[in-house]
């Protein structure tokens, strides 16, 4: 299953992002060009203003979606964003950097262990790559003013300078075999680091190497501290669906975010609807829908689809190919009905408004959504864990949200960095509800047309 919430937690910079996407449309006098917005985002990192960076990186990939290198700074930019978080969270200094050396260093042979069985992309887990990210992850650090005001104080920066030069040169081209030759080598860098500015403990050099294996896989996918892992865990759920009617016959229908009890908050919604009698066509709005449950999409899509594919799921594991379809049948809404999305709509919400495109069942209505065709799941470490004060349960330190997989529409096309074309694009929002509700009190017209000739044969 995904993560609840896709675009939260340890990746909260991206939902910053896009909450603020109207920062993107900005207009001004002069528009800059891809290639100034690009060094613009570029600058903004290394001055340390990460989250900075990564607005301007959506304000590039809202004029071409598919850009490589804005794409490439986003990822680095959300990584220097997570780090930045991390060293501030008190649950990351209490529950990890508070582990015994011994138990910190199992810690990291577990995290490469379980990034490699369960990542999407075999290669961008190859042990090589995962260790070459933890030292970055680590000379990065090293300029982070968090972590050298906690663990560098005293020293010169001169010293911490020429320190990241020699430690690059020395290292950052070692071919690594396997997990434990990985292993070995970051103790090697974390003894040596030990020496050079008197660490009491190895512990904040492997902490890196175990966030950068987990943050440089993709956005999406990453380290979530004990705070994170439990914030969420313990989220309590609210309404999803929202209904009311409107003249002509026509309910609309809103859906905020996908949750364990979604498919029956739209059960309902519909029976409700039928009880009045009055309903005949819908509207429904996934504008601003970032995702959730796709479990709970695809069986929000079967009170819509009596038959057909909803999504196909590729990934590493056959456990994670999958291809999901439809077995409603009559028991399915034959409500004729049209669907408004946006640059928001993401994720599950997205694999909702695909399958109702693809399978025939309704019209697209507004922008372009924003392309995260992938399968989370949260991946507890069960090394060194402990035991809850307040439950006497076992509890993990910390895990990884990692993509599992990646999803396809019906039609066989990626999600992922594409998104969804409406049939009927509409960048302003009034003018997208509007068009939805003329729509759908056409289908309603000749919905109660065709009911009426139903009766009189």
């Amino acid at each position: 299953m995904t993560y609840r919430h896709p675009l939260r937690a340890a990746s909260f910079v991206l939902a910053v992002a896009l909450a603020q996407g109207v920062a993107f449309g900005q207009s001004s006098d002069t528009t800059p060009t891809v290639e100034q917005l690009l060094q613009e985002a570029r600058d903004l990192r290394k001055k340390n203003r990460a989250d900075e960076s990564i607005q301007v990186c959506f304000r590039i990939l809202g004029m071409d979606r598919a850009n490589a290198d804005a794409l490439e700074e986003l990822r680095k930019s959300v990584r220097h964003a997570l780090q930045a978080q991390r060293h501030r969270d008190p649950s990351f200094h209490a529950r990890l950097l508070a582990m015994s050396q011994s138990d910190l260093i199992a810690l990291y042979a577990e995290v490469l262990t379980k990034v490699q069985a369960q990542y999407v992309d075999l290669d961008k887990a190859a042990t090589s790559r995962l260790f070459r990210q933890g030292l970055d992850e680590y000379l990065a650090a090293l300029s982070d003013s968090s972590f050298t005001e906690r663990h560098l104080k005293g020293v010169d920066e001169g010293t911490v300078s020429r320190f990241r030069v020699n430690l690059q040169k020395a290292w950052a081209s070692r071919e690594v075999a396997s997990i434990r030759q990985a292993v070995e080598m970051a103790v090697e860098i974390g003894a040596a680091s030990k020496r050079q500015f008197g660490f009491r403990t190895l512990n904040p050099v492997i902490c890196e190497f175990i966030c950068g294996a987990c943050n440089s896989l993709d956005e999406y996918s990453a380290y979530l501290s004990a705070g994170q892992y439990l914030a969420d865990s313990s989220a309590s759920a609210q309404m999803s669906v929202h209904v009311r009617m409107e003249d002509g016959g026509v309910a609309y229908l809103q859906i905020t975010h996908f949750q364990p009890s979604t498919p029956q908050e739209v059960e309902n919604a519909l029976k409700n609807l039928a009880m009045m009698g009055m309903t005949r066509a819908l509207v429904l709005d996934l504008r601003g829908n970032t995702g959730g449950l796709l479990p709970a999409a695809v069986k929000t899509a079967e009170k819509f689809l009596s038959s057909g594919i909803i999504v196909s799921a590729q990934g590493q594991h056959d456990d994670a190919n999958k291809v999901y379809t439809s077995t409603a049948g009559a028991s399915a809404s034959t409500l004729p009905m049209v669907v408004l999305v946006d640059n928001e709509t993401a994720s599950a919400a997205e694999v909702l408004a695909v399958a109702l495109r693809d399978n025939n069942r309704a019209k697209l209505i507004g922008t372009a959504t924003f392309g995260k065709g992938s399968v989370q799941k949260v991946v507890a470490f069960t090394t060194a864990e402990e035991i809850d004060p307040e439950t006497g349960k076992v509890r993990p330190r910390a895990a990884i949200r990692i993509t599992t997989a990646r999803l396809f529409a019906p039609s066989g096309t990626p999600i992922t960095g594409v998104g969804v074309t409406p049939d009927h694009l509409i960048p302003n929002r009034d003018r997208q509800l509007e068009v939805s509700f003329d729509i759908a009190r056409e289908l309603a017209r000749r919905n109660t047309m065709s009911m009426m000739a139903m009766m009189r044969e």
